[in-house]
C-alpha cells in the first residue's frame, strides 16, 4: 500500500496486487466483484483495506466511465465515477487497473472525493465537474494523482478527442498531462502526481497488460 497522505485529518493513498487472499490472475489484493474473482475473496481483500486505514465504512462505486459525481451521504449510490463525503471514518475508493484515481481533499470544507479518470472522464472534465458540485475553492483543495498507465503505454490509434488531441503524441494519449492542465486551468495548486506507470510495473494490475485481471484503488478518508 502506498499512503500520500496519513496525519490526524485524513489518510489517502493507492493500494498495490499484495497483501490478499485472491489467487490467479487476481492475486492478490483485488478489490472489484465485476472482473471474474470469487466474491468471497473479494470482500475479504476490501474488510482488510478497511482495518488498515481504520474506517468503519468503505465505499466503492459501480464506475460506468461517466461523468457522473455524486455525494455519499449514507445511502445508496446510482452508478458514478466520481463521488464525494463530509462523513469521517467512511472511506471512499475509486478503483483503477490503467486509469487514474484523482483524490482531492478540501481543507476548508472539511470534504474529500475519490475520482475515476479514464480517457472518457478526462475528456468529459469530471475532476472539475467534482470541484463545482463541492462547490470548493479550488485554491483550497488538495489533488493525489496515484499511478496509472503513462503516455509512452497508451495508445489510442486515431481517435478524435476534440480539444483533447493536443495531448495525443503519435497516436499516445498522456492522461497525465491532460490533468496537469486542467488542475493548472482551474487554479489548484497543491497537487502531485505518482511517476508509477502501473502497465510497467507489475506491482498493479493493469487491464491493457494483463486483459483479465483484478482492480487496485486510491482512497481517502476523513479520520475522526
Amino acid at each position: 500500500m502506498l499512503v500520500s497522505i496519513d496525519d490526524d485529518k485524513i489518510i489517502a493513498g493507492f493500494t498495490t496486487k499484495f497483501g490478499g487472499v485472491s489467487n490467479g490472475v487476481y492475486g492478490s489484493l483485488n478489490l472489484a466483484y465485476h472482473v471474474g474473482d470469487s466474491s468471497q475473496n473479494v470482500r475479504q481483500n476490501r474488510d482488510t483495506l478497511a482495518s488498515k486505514i481504520g474506517a468503519k465504512n468503505l465505499i466503492f462505486m459501480e464506475q460506468i466511465h461517466s461523468d457522473f459525481v455524486m455525494e455519499y451521504s449514507g445511502l445508496n449510490l446510482p452508478p458514478c465515477d466520481a463521488i464525494f463525503t463530509h462523513l469521517k471514518g467512511v472511506g471512499i475508493c475509486a478503483m483503477v487497473a490503467d486509469c487514474a484515481a484523482v483524490l482531492l481533499y478540501d481543507k476548508k470544507l472539511g470534504v474529500v472525493a475519490a475520482i475515476h479518470a479514464g480517457r472518457a472522464g478526462v475528456v468529459s472534465k469530471i475532476v472539475s465537474k467534482t470541484i463545482d458540485k463541492i462547490g470548493s475553492n479550488p485554491k483550497n483543495i488538495k489533488a493525489i494523482i496515484g499511478p496509472n498507465i503513462k503516455k509512452n503505454c497508451y495508445e489510442i490509434g486515431d481517435l478524435d478527442l476534440g480539444e483533447f488531441n493536443k495531448f495525443k503524441d503519435n497516436a499516445k494519449f498522456d492522461i497525465n498531462g491532460a490533468l496537469r492542465a486542467e488542475l493548472n486551468t482551474l487554479g489548484v495548486v497543491d497537487y502531485e502526481f505518482s511517476d508509477i506507470c502501473n502497465h510497467c510495473n507489475e506491482r498493479f494490475y493493469s487491464y491493457r497488460r494483463d486483459k483479465i485481471t483484478g482492480r487496485f484503488a486510491g482512497f481517502i478518508m476523513l479520520k475522526g
